[in-house]
């Protein structure tokens, strides 16, 4: 029988005694190709369009922002007002229309002059696309990218304020 009470006591301290345990938890989470445009306002010469003349405007931008390493191509449609593929303002609910055309800006660098290319350049649509993948090599967030927009010479419209909306799609993968 002292076997059992010293086999009954040791169990008891062993109860007593704290234990000591460790485990791994492994944490994940996925991150998906995500990109967003912002909005932008584009205000072609601020001081009015001459009747006849041409204007060009490369100062105006928007932001596109990615995740770091996103492959992206950024597709404009042919706005509101189009004809065809030919954009058009449109003075109000008037068939009045000022054409105009939004070209590819030259080669996008991260960090660098992004530019847009002697105007009118090449037409930026739903098909000739912009790829912003070299800008989020190294880093993501927001990236300014330029409008080129130009307005055609020997258009002489009524006078007016002239407005139309373009959409931007974005292919992410």
């Amino acid at each position: 029988m002292k076997k059992l009470g010293i086999l009954g006591a040791g169990a008891l301290l062993a109860l007593a005694l704290p234990l000591a345990a460790s485990a791994q938890i492994n944490i994940s989470a996925t991150v998906v190709a995500a990109c967003t445009f912002g909005s932008a306002t584009v205000t072609l010469n601020g001081a009015g369009i001459a009747a006849g003349s041409a204007v060009t405007n490369t100062s105006s931008t928007v932001n596109l922002t990615c995740n770091k390493g996103a492959t992206v191509t950024v597709a404009l449609n042919s706005g509101a007002n189009a004809s065809g593929t030919q954009k058009r303002l449109r003075a109000g609910v008037t068939s009045n229309y000022i054409t105009y055309n939004l070209s590819r800006p030259n080669t996008l660098v991260d960090g660098g002059p992004n530019t847009c290319p002697s105007l009118p350049g090449t037409e930026w649509t739903s098909t000739n696309t912009v790829s912003a993948t070299s800008l989020f090599v190294t880093t993501g967030g927001p990236k300014p990218i330029p409008i080129c927009i130009s307005v055609p010479a020997a258009q002489y419209p009524q006078a007016g304020t002239y407005t139309d909306t373009v959409t931007a799609t974005l292919t992410v993968t």
